[in-house]
């Protein structure tokens, strides 16, 4: 090969097998390491004595080149890339001379020409000749064993293989060669790691408003896993009643393995661990850890073995105080080792998701909430109508009954008591209509097709309804209806009903000689009523219970006049059920207005 690539690879590699990044094209290639590089390789040419000297730094999974020095080399070649496999075929039969390598051409490995720039060169005579398919090239590896850069030499001075001299000048430079080249790409693989965590840990906390757990992982698992160069991940998460939830996640697809196996093992170090901030690796050459007895650590290793693990690294989730689960990156083998910046980066990501999986619990438990009062709701609406059903039968015999009772001569008393059971009727029956109507307006399956409703019709109507009752109270009743629109989109009889409740309930409260005002009037996008009454007046603690299904007030006064105790709830459900609010204004001994606001309908 003569580390004279010929074969470009412009496909940029994912590094995924070997920890080894693979960013764009140039993003290290600065001047001064340029020219740096350059330098070295003159320097190796020209002192150990060789026309040509190349240097190949890596880039992924492949080798690129990127100095060179001596005549004949093309400059196309600056770039050239070759897989790495190329190179370490070579070196599997190479002698090994100090830090370099040796292959003859005639041990050149089979289907490597193609791969490979043959100088113009014509050997010398002898068994010591230079032949033009030799290859010197010394391979540099980093601390964790793999292949970072290839320094290789060619077109001896002398046209003959090196002697120890020229052997010891090539030691000498394959240290430099190796500083050299570790140095030039330190720069970048920082960069790289800072880059990828930080991205990693941006899409993790964008995590955080996923409403569930599995939404959480499918947000940020991909990206974790490319961060740490792993091959796969997977995350517990515990539940309050004690069982754990686990995701596997792999970049090939394969069999889930059997989590249940090692439960026990990890669940335990999950909490100590996170207790700590502690973040272990673990591998066979890193069965050490706190709190990790030696028999956990071989059901670890076994587990591990069999789903073809090397290596992983081990990370508590929480928050605060409290172990939510754990987060395994996995690697097929110990190499590369995992680097401080990476302990560091899952730590942070611990945190990150352990907020994310925290908020996605309360999510979940509040949705069930929800769903519990929403079932209850509805049961406590079918028991109001059944019971309101229930009970109108027997009410309709009872007043059929008294009717007939009528027709019959009575007693003074006989007849009293028969106007009393009337009233009690009627008051019986009243309850009935609102129970049966809070149901209805109250539940969300009941159908609502809003048409345009004249509210300026619907007071008139209710005026005309409730102005005996207020004369035979001593209440005087005043309408106030300006020009213009007012037109909201709803349910004419709903609305009726709503108006009248308001209505009876001011006179209801009202003494004799107070007055009783129902206005009208358009704000911007809203239809506004007004009811106001100078009557009771409310407290500041029955004001906030008020629309609380059968709350009646706490005002003596105001009890020793009968109602359910549900007309201002059926006023709230249906002012709510039209999409507007409804707003109280009361002091005790002093009156009290009630606002209805309505969104005004749309012109169609």
């Amino acid at each position: 090969m003569n580390g004279h690539p010929e074969v470009a690879r412009p496909a940029e590699p994912d590094g995924a097998s070997t920890g080894v990044p693979s960013s764009g094209p140039g993003s290290w290639w600065d001047l001064p390491t340029r020219q740096h590089l350059g330098v070295l390789a003159e320097s190796v040419a020209a002192l150990a004595g060789f026309e040509i000297a190349i240097i190949n730094l890596r880039r992924g999974d492949e080798m690129e080149v990127v100095a060179a020095s001596g005549p004949g080399v093309p400059a196309e070649m600056m770039g050239n890339r070759v897989p790495v496999s190329s190179f370490q075929a070579d070196f599997d039969v190479a002698d090994v001379w100090g830090a370099w390598r040796f292959v003859p051409h005639d041990r050149m490995p089979e289907g490597l020409l193609e791969l490979s720039h043959v100088p113009d060169y014509v050997p010398l005579e002898g068994e010591d000749a230079w032949h033009p398919l030799d290859l010197l090239a010394a391979p540099i590896y980093d601390d964790c064993g793999v292949l970072r850069a290839v320094v290789s030499v060619d077109v001896p001075k002398d046209g003959r293989r090196p002697g120890p001299l020229q052997l010891a000048v090539l030691e000498k430079y394959a240290g430099v060669a190796r500083t050299a080249a570790l140095l030039a790409l330190e720069p970048e693989e920082l960069a790289d790691r800072v880059r990828m965590a930080t991205e990693t840990r941006r899409i993790v906390r964008a995590a955080l408003g996923e409403p569930t757990l599995d939404q959480v992982l499918d947000a940020c698992r991909s990206a974790v896993v490319t961060c740490f160069d792993a091959v796969g991940m997977w995350v517990s998460v515990f539940h309050a009643d004690g069982d754990a939830t686990t995701a596997w996640y792999a970049r090939n697809e394969g069999a889930t393995p059997m989590f249940q196996e090692i439960d026990d093992v990890v669940i335990r170090s999950a909490h100590r661990y996170w207790a700590e901030g502690y973040v272990p690796d673990f591998s066979h050459g890193r069965m050490d850890h706190p709190h990790l007895p030696k028999e956990d650590a071989e059901a670890l290793l076994r587990f591990l073995d069999g789903i073809g693990i090397g290596s992983v690294l081990f990370v508590p989730l929480g928050v605060g105080t409290e172990c939510l689960g754990f987060l395994v990156l996995a690697r097929v083998s110990d190499t590369p080792q995992w680097t401080q910046l990476e302990f560091d980066a899952a730590l942070d990501i611990g945190h990150d998701l352990g907020l994310a999986v925290a908020n996605a619990r309360r999510l979940e438990q509040e949705r069930a909430v929800v769903t519990r009062l929403r079932k209850l709701d509805q049961y406590r609406i079918e028991l109001v109508n059944t019971v309101a059903h229930e009970l109108r039968n027997p009410l309709t015999s009872i007043t059929a009954n008294l009717e007939f009772l009528k027709e019959e001569t009575l007693s003074e008393d006989g007849v009293w008591s028969l106007a009393a059971a009337e009233r009690g009727a009627r008051r019986m029956e009243g309850v009935i209509d609102d129970l049966l109507t809070m149901a209805r307006v109250s539940d969300p399956r009941a159908p609502f097709t809003p048409v345009p409703v004249d509210l300026r019709q619907v007071v008139l109507d209710v005026d005309e309804e409730c102005r005996r009752t207020a004369v035979a109270g001593g209440v005087s009743a005043t309408t106030l209806i300006p020009e213009g629109d007012l037109t909201v989109s709803g349910r004419r009889d709903e609305l009726h009903r709503m108006l009248a409740n308001l209505v009876s309930n001011a006179v209801k409260y009202s003494d004799d000689g107070g007055t009783v005002t129902v206005s009208l009037e358009r704000d911007r996008a809203e239809v506004v009523v007004r009811v106001a009454d100078e009557g009771l007046g409310i407290s500041q603690e029955d004001q906030e219970n008020l629309f609380r299904e059968f709350f009646r007030s706490t005002n003596p006064e105001a009890l020793n006049r009968p109602g359910s105790g549900l007309g201002l709830v059926i006023v709230d459900r249906i002012v709510r059920r039209h999409g507007g609010r409804v707003e109280v204004d009361s002091k005790l001994g002093q009156g009290t207005t009630f606002m209805v606001r309505l969104p005004a309908a749309t012109a169609s």
